[in-house]
């Protein structure tokens, strides 16, 4: 029987799609960019994360960039990304 950690690190446990500029709540491990993308604002357990967002440095995220944390809060500028489900 396969553990909990394991299915969520597979993507296993479902995921959410975000792909416009209005704010999405929900709980996810993991945000995965699908094509450039800029951070607009994002809730996260994550000091300082904030300083790539809009407001501070506008910082791009290539496709295929995973980025892990505790994420509640994620609202883009621009791009998609894949938020996968705890």
């Amino acid at each position: 029987m396969s553990s909990v950690s394991e299915y969520r690190g597979l993507g296993l446990n479902g995921g959410e799609y975000i792909n416009g500029t209005g704010a999405v709540t929900g709980t996810w491990f993991a945000i995965a960019a699908t094509e450039a993308t800029v951070l607009a604002a994002q809730t996260s357990n994550i000091d300082n994360l904030d300083d790539i967002c809009t407001g501070q440095d506008a910082t791009s995220l290539a496709a295929n960039t995973v980025i892990y944390g505790a994420f509640s809060s994620i609202t883009l500028t621009s791009g998609a990304v894949i938020a996968y489900n705890v």
